[in-house]
C-alpha cells in the first residue's frame, strides 16, 4: 500500500472530518500519484507510389537525302516511231482508209463540200479517230468556217495521244482559224506552240517535220 495513503488513513481516524471529505481526499492523492502515460499515435500505413514505366527513347527521325534541282527542259518528243505520220499510214480500218482517199480527192479537184461529207461518213466508223477530225478541221478552214475548223483541231489533240504529228497539224490550223477571225494573240500563241513541234521534230532528226502551214481561207 502507497505510505502517503497508509499516513492519511491514520490521520483519517484521528481527524474530526467527516469520513465522505476523507475519501475524496484519498481519492485525488491517488490521481496524483498515478503517472501520467502519453500515448503516441500509432502511424497510418501509406499505399506504395505507382510504378511507373520506363520511358521510351525518342524516336531516330532520319533525314531524307536531298535531291539535285532539276533544271528545266524543253518538252521532249517520245520516238517518233511509235506514232503514224498520217492516216494512210495508221491503223485505221479499210473503210475509212477508202473514204479517206475519196476525200482528198474531192478536196484536190476544189470541192470541199463533198469531202467534207465523205469524212463525216469515215468519222461514224471510227469517231476516236485522230487523223479524220484533222482533216475536217482542215476540210472546215477551206469553207472558211473558222470556229468548227478550230473546234474539229481541238477535239483532234484531245485524240492524239501526244502524237507530235496530228498536233503539229491542228496547231497550224488553229493559228490560221483565229488569224482569220481577227484574233492576232491568239494566233500568235498557236503559231509559236506549232514552231515549237516543229522544231523538237526537227532535233529528232524528222526531215518532213517543216510541213506547209494551213492555207489561211
Amino acid at each position: 500500500m502507497n505510505p502517503f495513503l497508509s499516513v492519511t488513513v491514520v490521520r483519517a481516524r484521528r481527524s474530526p472530518w467527516p469520513l465522505a471529505a476523507m475519501i475524496v481526499l484519498l481519492s485525488l492523492a491517488a490521481c496524483v500519484q498515478q503517472p501520467i502515460v502519453s500515448r503516441t499515435p500509432e502511424p497510418v500505413p501509406q499505399a506504395p507510389p505507382p510504378v511507373r514505366p520506363p520511358l521510351a527513347p525518342p524516336p531516330v527521325v532520319t533525314q531524307p537525302p536531298l535531291l539535285p534541282t532539276p533544271t528545266p527542259s524543253t518538252r521532249p518528243i517520245p520516238s517518233l516511231d511509235n506514232y503514224p505520220k498520217s492516216l494512210a499510214t495508221s491503223a485505221a480500218v479499210p473503210a475509212v482508209q477508202a473514204l479517206a482517199r475519196q476525200a482528198q480527192a474531192f478536196r484536190s479537184a476544189g470541192r470541199h463540200q463533198d469531202a467534207l461529207g465523205q469524212y463525216e461518213r469515215a468519222l461514224r466508223i471510227e469517231p476516236k479517230n485522230a487523223f479524220v477530225w484533222q482533216a475536217i478541221a482542215e476540210t472546215q478552214l477551206a469553207l472558211h468556217d473558222v470556229e468548227q475548223a478550230e473546234s474539229a483541231a481541238r477535239k483532234s489533240n484531245s485524240l492524239a495521244r501526244g502524237n507530235p504529228w496530228v498536233e503539229l497539224g491542228n496547231w497550224r490550223v488553229i493559228a490560221s482559224a483565229r488569224g482569220a477571225n481577227g484574233d492576232s494573240a491568239g494566233a500568235n500563241a498557236a503559231r509559236a506552240r506549232a514552231d515549237e513541234i516543229g522544231s523538237a521534230l526537227t532535233a529528232s532528226g524528222a526531215a518532213s517535220a517543216a510541213a506547209a502551214p494551213a492555207a489561211v481561207p
